[in-house]
C-alpha cells in the first residue's frame, strides 16, 4: 500500500538501513512507521510553504521521497516535545523559567521542519524571498540608506 510518496514501509526500511543514526527504525511496528510516514506526508503535502506538483517524478519525486523519510524520522525523535510545546504556547504560556524557555506567540503557528527537509524541499518553496541588491543610479547612497523626498541633499538633477 502506498504511503504518500513511497511505495510502502519496505521502500522507507531501505533508506533508513544506509541512515546513520537510525538504527531504532527497524525496532517500530509497520503500524508505527505507516504512520509515521503518513504524518510526515500530510505535513510536507498541506503545508502553505510548498508547492507540491500533483504527479511528481525525477528529480523532484526522490526529494520527497527522502524528505518524507527524513521528516518521519524528526517526528519519531520530537513529536512529542514538538506537541507539548505547542500546546503550552496554544495556552498562552510565554515562557518557563525551570527549562530557561521562552515561547513566542507567532511560533505557535509555524510548523517546524528539520533543516534537511527544507534543503531538499528549496526548489518547492512557494516563496524565494526578498533580496536587494544596489544598482547604478545618481544618489550617492546604498539601499540600505532611508532616502527622504524631503531631504533635498539627495538631489541630483531633479531626480531622487
Amino acid at each position: 500500500m502506498a504511503i504518500g510518496w513511497l511505495a510502502n514501509t519496505a521502500a522507507a526500511d531501505t533508506y533508513f538501513v544506509t541512515r546513520y543514526g537510525s538504527d531504532s527504525w527497524a525496532a517500530l511496528t509497520d503500524a508505527n512507521k505507516t504512520s509515521l510516514l503518513t504524518t510526515s506526508y500530510n505535513r510536507i503535502r498541506f503545508s502553505k510553504q510548498f508547492d507540491i506538483p500533483g504527479s511528481p517524478s525525477g528529480t523532484v519525486l526522490e526529494k520527497l521521497q527522502i524528505a518524507q523519510e527524513e521528516l518521519a524520522w524528526y517526528m519519531y525523535i520530537h513529536i512529542e516535545d514538538e506537541d507539548r510545546r505547542k500546546g503550552i504556547q496554544a495556552q498562552g504560556v510565554i515562557g518557563a523559567g525551570v527549562v530557561q524557555e521562552n515561547y513566542y506567540a507567532e511560533m505557535l503557528q509555524k510548523i517546524p521542519f528539520p533543516p534537511v527537509v527544507l534543503e531538499l524541499l528549496d526548489d518547492l518553496k512557494k516563496y524565494k524571498g526578498l533580496h536587494f541588491v544596489d544598482i547604478d543610479r545618481k544618489e550617492p547612497c546604498s539601499v540600505d540608506e532611508d532616502v527622504d523626498e524631503s531631504d533635498n541633499s539627495y538631489n541630483i538633477d531633479g531626480v531622487y
